[in-house]
C-alpha cells in the first residue's frame, strides 16, 4: 500500500514536471510521507530542483537516489547538478541590460582621453623616407593589380577554389584578386540610403585627444563620421538585402535544429583532434570575438519552442517536450528615421574595433571602473590576477559565456597592460595616468591583433600561400621575405606605400567605400564549437605530471577563479599548450554544449541554437551563401562530400535538398579543404575579406600607426611581442617547459628536439626555418588537404 501511494507521488510528480510545474511537483513529492525505496521520488525532486535551478539542493536529491539505485541518467544529473553548482550557472553574467533606443540614437558619450601631444616636426631625413616609399608604391601598385587582374580572375574550378594548387606568387595574386572583389561587391551598409551611422543627427566637434586615443564606446576613430564602429552601432551584410529572409514560424524550426544537432553534430566516437594545434588556439578566437562582436541580452520574454523527439534522451532525461531558446534581442533603431532598405537589423553590444574592448570595456564607466587611477594600471590583487565580483566571476571589460581559458587570456593581457605602462612610465615620468593608460591601451591592442593576424591564423590554417598572405597584411611582402625574425618591423624604414608590399599596418587607410563595421556573415563563421574538448586535462609545467581531469563545464562563471586558485596560471597555460582541441567538422562538437544550463534556462543545446541564430538573423543558407559570395552553388550533396557516412545522415536530415542544407552544417561538412585548413574556403571568403579590413579600415593601425601616437618605444614593443614573449615575460616559469622549443605558442609544445612536421607544419615554409621558402617544395603546386574524418 505505502509502495502504491508513493507510486502515485510520483507519477503526479512526472506528469507536473512535464507541464512545466515545478513547485507543485515538489510539493507533492514532500506531501507523501511514506518510504522511498526505489529512488525514484528523490530522482524526480532532483529534476524539478534542476528545473527550478536550484542546482544544490538538486545534487543532494540525485545523491539520494543513486545511493538506493546507481542508473546512469541519476548518475549523470547528480554530477551535472553539482557541476552546475561549482560554477554557480543560475547567476546572469552580466546582470540583464538590454540596449536603450534613446541612448543608441544619442550622440557619442564623452571620453574622458589626455590632451594631444604637441605637432610632431617632420625633419629632412624622415621626409625623405617618406618621399621614397610613396614613389617605390606608386610605380608598384598599378604592376601589382594588372598581375592581380590578368593571374587571379580563374579562382574557381567547377565548385571549389583553386588559388592553393597555384605557384606562391599566383596564389598571392589570386587571394589578392578574391579580397579586391569582396570588398567591391559584399559591403553592405545596414543604415538607410543617406543615413549616417547611428542615426547621428549633426556635426559635432571632436573632443581633444580624439585625434590620438581610441575612446571607450569605439566613437571617433573616424573624426567625419564619429559613431562608425562604435558600440551600439549595427551589424553591417556581407550579402545583399534581397537575400535576407530572416525565417520565421515552421520555416524557422524546419529542419528541426535539434535533430540536425543530434544527428549531424554530435560527437560519436569522442573528440576527433586538430594535431597541430593547442588548446590555447581554442579559447583565443574566442577571446577575439568578445572584443569584435556580442548581439547582447537574449530576449527572455520572448522563447522559440523547439520541439523534442520522444526519443531524444534530452526527453528522457529532463521530462521535456521543448527546448527553449530567447530570441536575439532586436535592434531598438529599427525604423527610427523611416523605411529601412535591408529587412532585419541587429546592434554590436561592443565596439566593431581591434581595440581590446574585451579588456578594456565598451564604455566609459566599465572602463573607468577596471582602472587602478595609478600609473595608468589596471586592478589586480595581490595574486597578479583579476579581481573577483560578488557575482563569482572576474571583473573585466566583457565576461558573457565566460570560462577559465577566457580568464587566462584576460589575465595575461592585464599584465602585459600593466607592463606597457611601466616601460612608458620608465621613459615618460612626467605623463599623467590618463596618458600612460590610453597610450598602454594602444599598445596592448596592437599587440593582440599582431599575435592574431601573424600566429592564430596561419596556426589554424598552415598553408604556405595564406601564411604570407597574413604576415604581407602586417609588415608587407617585402620586410617578410627579406628581413630574418628580430629585425622585422612593421612600418619599415623606407615604408613602400603599398598595401601588399609595404603592409595594410602604418600605410594609408582604405574603407572601400563603406563606412567600417563587423557584418552579421561575420558573426556566423565563427561559430567554432567544435574546438573545445569534453574536459580540461591540467598538468604540472615542472613535471608534466596530471593534476587533474576536469569537467568543462565546471571551468564556467563562478568556477574559473576557482580554477586559477587551485591550479595557478602557470600550470593552466602549460597544460593548455599540450592538449589538442577538436577539428571542424561533422560529428565533432562538444556533448556537454549539447545539453548545457544557462542562467534562466537549464536545458539548452548550443548545437540547435547555432543553427537556429543563422535562420533567425536572416543570414542565407548555404548554397545560397556561396552564391552571394561570388562561389559556385553545390549541385548535389555529392559536390559537399563523398563521405558515405556524412551523405546518409545529411539525407536523413535534409533529404537530397541542396538548398535547405544550413550555413553552418555546410561549412563542416566541406570535404575538399585548401591544403592544411582547419576549416573550409565558404568560411575563408568572409575571412578573406574581414581579416584585412579589420586592420586596413581603422586609423590606429594605418594613418595613425606611428611614433607620434603610439611612441617609438611603444611600435617597439609591438615589433618585438609574439604570444611566446608575452607568456615568458609574465610567467618566466615556462622557460623550462616545451614553449622554447617551439616559435608559434598555438603550436603543441613539444620538448622533443626534432619536431614532427605534422604536429608543426609551418615549419616547413617559414621563412626563418625552411631551407628554401620562396621557391621550395612547401610553396608549388599542392593538393588539396585530405579530408578531415
Amino acid at each position: 500500500m505505502n509502495i502504491d501511494h508513493r507510486n502515485e507521488a510520483c507519477r503526479q510528480a512526472h506528469d507536473l514536471i512535464e507541464q512545466r510545474r515545478f513547485d507543485e511537483a515538489l510539493d507533492v513529492l514532500r506531501q507523501s510521507d511514506h518510504p522511498d525505496q526505489t529512488g525514484e521520488a528523490a530522482a524526480l525532486a532532483g529534476l524539478a530542483l534542476f528545473h527550478l535551478e536550484r542546482y544544490d539542493e538538486a545534487a543532494t536529491e540525485y545523491s539520494r537516489a543513486v545511493a538506493v539505485d546507481p542508473r546512469d541518467a541519476w548518475t549523470t544529473m547528480q554530477a551535472r547538478c553539482a557541476q552546475n553548482a561549482t560554477a554557480r550557472v543560475d547567476v546572469y553574467v552580466p546582470p540583464i541590460h538590454y540596449l536603450d533606443r534613446q541612448a543608441l540614437l544619442g550622440a557619442p558619450e564623452t571620453p574622458r582621453l589626455p590632451d594631444p601631444p604637441p605637432p610632431h616636426h617632420v625633419g629632412f631625413g624622415e621626409r625623405f623616407r617618406l618621399i621614397v616609399g610613396r614613389g617605390i608604391g606608386a610605380a608598384a601598385v598599378p604592376i601589382w593589380e594588372f598581375a592581380t587582374r590578368v593571374v587571379g580572375r580563374r579562382y574557381s574550378d567547377r565548385v571549389w577554389t583553386n588559388w592553393y594548387r597555384r605557384h606562391l606568387y599566383a596564389s598571392l595574386l589570386t587571394l589578392t584578386y578574391m579580397r579586391d572583389k569582396l570588398n567591391r561587391e559584399n559591403l553592405f551598409s545596414p543604415y538607410p540610403k543617406g543615413a549616417r551611422v547611428g542615426f547621428l543627427a549633426a556635426d559635432a566637434l571632436a573632443p581633444r585627444g580624439a585625434t590620438h586615443f581610441r575612446t571607450a564606446d569605439g566613437s571617433w576613430n573616424n573624426l567625419a563620421e564619429p559613431k562608425e564602429g562604435a558600440a551600439g552601432t549595427r551589424f553591417p551584410r556581407n550579402v545583399a538585402s534581397d537575400s535576407i529572409r530572416p525565417a520565421t514560424g515552421d520555416e524557422l524550426l524546419s529542419p528541426n535544429p535539434r535533430l540536425i544537432s543530434r544527428t549531424l553534430l554530435t560527437r560519436d566516437d569522442g573528440i576527433k583532434e586538430v594535431p597541430f594545434l593547442n588548446l590555447l588556439a581554442a579559447s583565443w578566437i574566442q577571446f577575439m570575438n568578445h572584443d569584435w562582436i556580442s548581439h547582447g541580452e537574449n530576449v527572455t520574454t520572448e522563447m522559440i519552442e523547439i520541439p523534442i523527439d520522444d526519443d531524444d534522451p534530452a526527453r528522457l532525461l529532463h521530462h521535456q517536450k521543448h527546448m527553449f531558446v530567447a530570441r536575439t534581442q532586436p535592434d531598438p533603431t529599427y525604423g527610427a528615421h523611416g523605411p529601412e532598405q535591408t529587412p532585419i537589423t541587429f546592434a554590436n553590444e561592443v565596439t566593431h574595433w581591434w581595440d581590446g574592448s574585451q579588456i578594456y570595456g565598451s564604455d566609459q564607466a566599465t572602463q573607468d571602473r577596471l582602472r587602478s587611477g595609478v600609473d595608468g594600471k589596471l586592478r589586480i590583487t595581490d595574486q597578479r590576477t583579476l579581481p573577483v565580483n560578488p557575482n563569482g566571476v572576474e571583473d573585466t571589460g566583457f565576461v558573457r559565456n565566460w570560462w577559465v581559458g577566457l580568464s587566462m587570456f584576460h589575465n595575461l593581457f592585464v599584465l602585459e597592460h600593466n607592463a606597457i605602462c611601466n616601460r612608458l612610465k620608465s621613459r615618460h615620468s612626467n605623463w599623467t595616468d590618463d596618458r600612460l593608460f590610453n597610450v598602454a591601451r594602444l599598445i596592448n591592442a596592437a599587440v593582440m591583433a599582431k599575435i592574431h593576424s601573424v600566429e592564430w591564423t596561419p596556426a589554424i590554417l598552415p598553408n604556405p600561400g595564406l601564411n604570407t598572405g597574413l604576415n604581407a597584411n602586417w609588415y608587407g611582402i617585402l620586410t617578410y621575405r627579406f628581413q630574418p625574425e628580430g629585425k622585422r618591423k612593421t612600418v619599415a624604414e623606407y615604408n613602400i606605400t603599398s598595401p601588399e608590399l609595404g603592409g595594410l599596418v602604418g600605410n594609408h587607410i582604405n574603407k572601400h567605400g563603406a563606412a567600417f563595421g563587423l557584418a552579421e556573415e561575420f558573426v556566423e563563421i565563427y561559430r567554432l564549437h567544435s574546438l573545445l574538448p569534453e574536459s580540461l586535462v591540467f598538468r604540472r609545467h615542472a613535471t608534466g605530471a596530471e593534476i587533474e581531469d576536469l569537467p568543462f563545464v565546471e571551468s564556467r562563471q563562478a568556477g574559473s577563479p576557482k580554477v586559477i586558485e587551485r591550479v595557478g596560471l602557470v600550470d593552466l597555460f602549460y597544460s593548455f599548450g599540450n592538449q589538442h582541441p577538436g577539428q571542424l567538422a561533422l560529428n565533432n562538437y562538444p556533448r556537454f554544449m549539447q545539453e548545457l544550463s544557462i542562467p534562466g534556462n537549464p536545458v539548452f543545446d548550443m548545437g540547435a541554437v547555432d543553427i537556429l541564430r543563422a535562420r533567425e538573423r536572416g543570414v542565407p543558407r548555404y548554397n545560397e551563401f556561396r552564391r552571394q559570395l561570388g562561389l559556385h552553388p553545390m549541385t548535389c550533396l555529392e559536390d559537399l562530400t563523398s563521405d558515405p557516412d556524412a551523405l546518409e545522415k545529411l539525407r536523413a536530415v535534409y533529404g537530397d535538398d541542396i538548398e535547405s542544407i544550413d550555413l553552418m552544417v555546410g561549412t563542416l561538412a566541406e570535404e575538399t579543404r585548401p591544403y592544411g585548413f582547419g576549416f573550409g574556403e565558404t568560411m575563408f571568403q568572409i575571412f578573406i575579406l574581414n581579416a584585412s579590413r579589420r586592420l586596413q579600415a581603422d586609423r590606429f593601425y594605418t594613418d595613425d600607426y606611428r611614433p607620434e601616437v603610439y611612441t617609438t618605444e611603444g611600435m617597439q614593443w609591438i615589433d618585438d611581442a609574439t604570444l611566446k614573449s608575452v607568456l615568458l615575460r609574465h610567467f618566466p616559469e615556462l622557460e623550462r617547459t616545451g614553449l622554447v622549443n617551439i616559435k608559434n605558442a598555438f603550436e603543441p609544445w613539444d620538448v622533443s628536439p626534432v619536431l614532427d612536421p605534422q604536429r608543426h607544419p609551418l615549419r616547413r615554409f617559414d621563412p626563418d626555418l625552411a631551407t628554401d621558402p620562396w621557391l621550395g617544395d612547401a610553396v608549388a603546386g599542392r593538393p588539396s588537404a585530405e579530408p578531415l574524418r
